[in-house]
C-alpha cells in the first residue's frame, strides 16, 4: 500500500537521490571488475586530496613569507584536477580515465611548477607521486616503468626552465625519492597483478563449475520430470536406459536392480543390448558389490575393461566388447536399489569428474522413480486385493449357490495370485475325506474324481495339520504327486495347499498349481493367499449353513402342510356333507390361479388357504354344524361367524397369515351382501373371488344328502346368473371358459 508523504519530503528525497547518483553511485554500465578498480581509485583520490592538501600547505608556509603565500593555487589545482578525474572515473571508460588522469597530473605538476616557482619541489613531488600512484591502478608494470622514466627525465629538465633550482638539488632529493618510490610501486603493482590473475583464474574456475552444475541441474530436472511420470516399471527401465545414453553419448546403458532373494544385482534393462545379452549378464553378488564399492567408491569409472586381467564376472562384459564403463549405485534411504552404467563399445573413454557427478545424480533420480513406481504398484495391488475380497464378499452375501460362489472365488485366485491353476477340495465330515468342489486352469478333468482321506497326500496333510503346505519344485520331489498321477501330466512345477478353516474347523483345502517356479518369499502374497483361503472357508460355511437352514425350513414347511392337511381331513370327517370337498376345491382353485398368473410362492399360500377355507367351522357347535334340518336365524348368525373364527385361529400364526384371504373372505359377494364384513367389488381379495366361484361350483356338482349333483351345464348357468351380484364378472368369464376347455378335453379324450 502506498503512503502519502508531504510534497517537500518527496523533493528532498529526489534531491538526495540525485546527489547519490551524481557523486557516489557507480555507473550502471561498469562491470564488477571495473567497480573494484573504481573503488580503489576513489579511495586513493580522496586520501590523496587530504594528504596533498596538507602537505602543500605546510610546505608553502614553511618556504615562503606568509604575506607572499600563493601555494593555495597548488591546492586549488589539485582539487580541481582530482575532482574531474573522480567524475570521469564513474564512467565505464575507467582505464582511459586512469591513463588521462596520470598524464594530466604529470603535466599539471610541471606547468604549476613553471607558473609558481615557489615550492616547486613540493608541488612536483605531489603531482608525480599521485600520477604514479594512480597509474599503478590502470597501467601494466612496463607502462608504469615508462611513466616513471618520463617523470624522472622531466625532473632532470626542470633546471632548464627554473634556473633557480640547481640540478644537484633535483638529483639529491626529488629524483632519488621518485626513483625509489616508483620502483617500490612497480613491484607492488606486479605483485598485485599476479594476485589478481590468480583470483581471476579462480573465478573462471568457479564460473566453469557453476556452468557445469547448472547444466547438470537442467539435465536432472528434465530426467526427473520424465521418470516421475512413469508408473510402469518396464516403461521406467526403458526411460532410464535412454536417458543415460542421451546424457553421456555412449552406445550402451545398463540398469541392474537388487534382488533381495538372490542377494545380487540383476540386469533388467539396457539400451544397445539385445534381450538375450541382458539375460546373459551374470548377477553381481552383494558380497562382490560391497568389496567393489569399498575398494573404489559408489560411483567409479573403468577406462579399459579389456585391459583388466581375466575376471569371472567381467569376462561376459569383455565378450560383449565393453570398453569403458561409468558405474553408479542407486540408493534410497540407505537401501540398495540397483545400479546405472554408461558403457562404450570398442573405443575407450575417460569419463570426467563432472560426468560422474551427473551419473550420480541420475542414479539418485532413478532410485526415487523406481521406489515411487514400486509404491504405486504395491498400492494398486492392495487396492485390487481389496476389490477381490469385496467381490467375494458380495458373492457370499448375494448368492447361496456354493458352486457359483466358488467360481467367483477361483476367478479372483487366478487373477490376483497370477497362477496357472487352482482347485477347491471340500471336506465331507461324515466320510472324513476331501472331495472335488471346483477348479480352474487344468488341462484334464481327472481332478473331478479326487477322493483324499484327511492326512493323505499334500492336500490331506494341509487339512490334518491346519497349515499351508508348499512344494517349491515338484520335479525334484516326485513323491509329492505319487497319489495324483494325473496331475503329473499337467506339467506343474510349484504347489501350494492352504487349509480352509472357519471357526476352528476345516471346511476344505485350496490347492494352487503353477507350471514354473513359484517361490513367493513375499509375505504380502502369502498373506493374501491365506486371506482368500479364509474367505473361501467363510463362503463354504455360510452356504452350508444356508443350505442346512433351507433344508430345515423345507422340513418344517412339510410338517406344517401335513398338519394343515390333517386339519382339513379332520374337518371333512366331522362334516360328512363336505367330505372330499376340500381336496377338490383346492385342486381346482390352484389350476384357476395359474390361469390368472399367480406365482409359485403365491400358489403355496393359495393351497394352504384352500385347505383351511372352512377351518372356522371348528368353532361352530356340532348341534348346528350337524343339524339335519334347516337352521333358524340365530343358528345362521353363528354359522356365518365361521370366517371370523378362522381369522382368529390363523392370524396369530405368522406362517399361515399370507393364506388368510380365502378362509376369511370366500363368503363375501361382489355386490357387498356377503359376510362377515360385507366387502364389495375389488375390496374382496382376488383369490377369495376365485375361490368363491370354485366353492359354489363344487357344491352344486357334488351329491348332497338333500339333493343330487347338478349337471355341469346347469351349474355353469347358475354361476353366470350370479355374475355381478355374487361373483366377480371377470372371474366368472375366465372360469366358464376354463371349465368348457376341460369338458372339451374330456370329450376328445373319450
Amino acid at each position: 500500500m502506498k503512503e502519502n508523504f508531504p510534497e517537500e519530503t518527496k523533493k528532498n528525497e529526489r534531491f538526495t537521490h540525485k546527489l547519490w547518483r551524481w557523486f557516489i553511485a557507480p555507473s550502471p554500465r561498469i562491470e564488477e571488475r571495473d567497480q573494484r578498480r573504481q573503488a580503489t581509485l576513489l579511495s586513493s583520490l580522496l586520501l590523496g586530496i587530504i594528504i596533498l592538501a596538507s602537505l602543500v600547505e605546510s610546505t608553502t608556509v614553511a618556504l615562503t613569507e606568509i604575506e607572499n603565500y600563493t601555494g593555495y593555487r597548488h591546492t586549488i589545482a589539485e582539487v580541481v584536477i582530482l575532482t574531474v578525474i573522480y567524475l570521469l572515473s564513474r564512467t565505464h571508460y575507467v582505464r582511459l580515465t586512469g591513463v588521462l588522469s596520470v598524464i594530466s597530473l604529470s603535466l599539471a605538476g610541471f606547468i604549476t611548477a613553471l607558473a609558481e616557482p615557489s615550492g616547486i619541489l613540493g608541488g612536483l613531488l605531489d603531482y608525480l607521486i599521485i600520477s604514479i600512484w594512480i597509474g599503478s591502478l590502470f597501467l601494466k608494470p612496463g607502462e608504469l616503468a615508462l611513466l616513471m622514466i618520463a617523470n624522472l627525465i622531466g625532473l632532470l629538465f626542470v633546471p632548464l626552465f627554473v634556473p633557480s633550482i640547481p640540478l644537484n638539488d633535483i638529483l639529491i632529493g626529488p629524483f632519488s625519492f621518485i626513483l625509489v618510490t616508483s620502483i617500490l610501486i612497480i613491484l607492488l603493482t606486479r605483485h598485485r597483478n599476479l594476485i589478481e590473475r590468480d583470483r581471476r583464474a579462480e573465478l573462471a574456475e568457479k564460473e566453469e563449475y557453476s556452468r557445469h552444475a547448472a547444466a547438470r541441474a537442467e539435465v536432472l530436472l528434465r530426467v526427473a520430470e520424465r521418470l516421475n511420470a512413469q508408473l510402469d516399471l518396464d516403461t521406467l527401465m526403458k526411460a532410464i536406459s535412454e536417458e543415460v545414453v542421451q546424457a553421456f553419448g555412449t552406445q550402451v546403458s545398463l540398469v541392474m536392480l537388487y534382488d533381495e532373494r538372490e542377494k545380487a544385482l540383476l540386469a533388467v534393462a539396457g539400451l544397445g543390448l539385445s534381450p538375450d545379452s541382458i539375460r546373459d549378464i551374470p548377477p553381481f553378488s552383494k558380497d562382490t558389490y560391497d568389496q567393489t564399492v569399498e575398494l573404489l567408491s559408489p560411483v567409479f569409472t573403468l577406462a579399459d575393461l579389456q585391459a583388466i586381467p581375466d575376471n569371472t564376472y567381467l569376462n561376459e562384459f569383455k565378450r560383449l566388447n565393453f570398453r569403458s564403463i561409468a558405474f553408479a549405485t542407486m540408493h534410497y534411504e540407505n537401501e540398495l536399489v540397483g545400479s546405472l552404467s554408461a558403457i562404450t563399445l570398442g573405443q575407450g573413454r575417460n569419463f570426467t569428474e563432472d560426468e560422474l557427478l551427473l551419473l550420480h545424480g541420475l542414479a539418485d533420480q532413478a532410485a526415487l522413480a523406481i521406489i515411487n513406481t514400486r509404491l504405486f504398484k504395491d498400492a494398486r495391488r492392495r487396492l485390487e486385493h481389496l476389490q477381490a475380497l469385496r467381490a467375494i464378499d458380495i458373492a457370499i452375501a448375494s448368492n447361496h449357490d456354493l458352486q457359483e460362489t466358488l467360481d467367483v472365488f477361483l476367478d479372483q485366485i487366478m487373477k490376483q495370485l497370477q497362477v496357472d491353476a487352482a482347485a477347491i477340495l471340500l471336506l465331507d465330515e461324515t466320510k472324513g475325506q476331501l472331495e472335488f468342489g471346483a477348479s480352474r486352469g487344468f488341462q484334464t478333468s481327472t481332478l473331478r474324481y479326487t477322493r483324499l482321506r484327511v492326512g493323505e497326500g499334500m492336500a490331506g496333510r494341509a487339512a490334518q495339520q491346519h497349515q499351508t503346505v508348499h512344494v517349491r519344485d515338484l520335479r525334484i520331489d516326485p513323491q509329492s504327486l505319487i497319489n495324483a498321477p494325473s496331475l503329473a501330466k499337467e506339467g506343474f512345477v510349484s504347489y501350494y495347499a492352504a487349509p480352509l478353516i472357519s471357526q476352528g474347523k476345516v471346511k476344505g483345502v485350496l490347492e494352487i498349481f503353477h507350471r514354473s517356479l513359484l517361490d513367493h518369499s513375499d509375505k504380502e502374497w502369502l498373506d493374501f493367499m491365506e486371506a482368500l483361503a479364509g474367505q473361501a472357508a467363510i463362503a463354504i460355511e455360510s452356504t452350508t449353513l444356508f443350505q442346512d437352514l433351507q433344508h430345515t425350513n423345507e422340513e418344517l414347511s412339510q410338517a406344517y402342510d401335513s398338519t394343515i392337511v390333517g386339519w382339513s381331513h379332520a374337518l371333512d370327517l366331522r362334516d360328512k356333507e363336505t367330505e372330499g370337498h376340500t381336496r377338490r376345491v383346492t385342486e381346482l382353485t390352484l389350476e384357476l390361479a395359474r390361469v390368472f398368473g399367480f406365482s409359485e410362492a403365491e400358489l403355496i399360500h393359495t393351497r394352504r388357504g384352500a385347505l383351511l377355507h372352512d377351518i372356522g367351522k371348528m368353532g361352530v357347535p356340532d348341534k348346528i354344524l350337524l343339524k339335519e334340518g334347516p337352521l333358524d336365524p340365530d343358528e345362521w348368525d353363528i354359522m356365518r361367524q365361521h370366517p371370523v373364527f378362522a381369522h382368529e385361529m390363523l392370524v396369530p400364526i405368522n406362517y399361515l397369515r399370507p393364506a388368510l384371504d380365502i378362509p376369511y373372505c370366500h363368503h363375501e359377494k361382489w355386490d357387498g351382501t356377503g359376510y362377515p364384513r360385507g366387502l364389495k367389488g375389488a375390496e374382496i381379495p382376488l383369490i377369495a373371488r376365485i375361490f368363491a366361484v370354485v366353492d359354489v361350483w363344487d357344491a352344486l356338482t357334488s351329491d348332497r344328502p338333500y339333493r343330487a349333483a347338478w349337471a355341469p351345464e346347469k351349474a355353469l348357468a347358475h354361476i353366470e346368473d350370479g355374475t355381478g351380484q355374487h361373483f366377480d364378472p371377470d372371474v366368472v368369464e375366465i372360469f366358464v371358459d376354463f371349465m368348457k376347455q376341460i369338458q372339451w378335453q374330456k370329450i376328445n379324450k373319450n
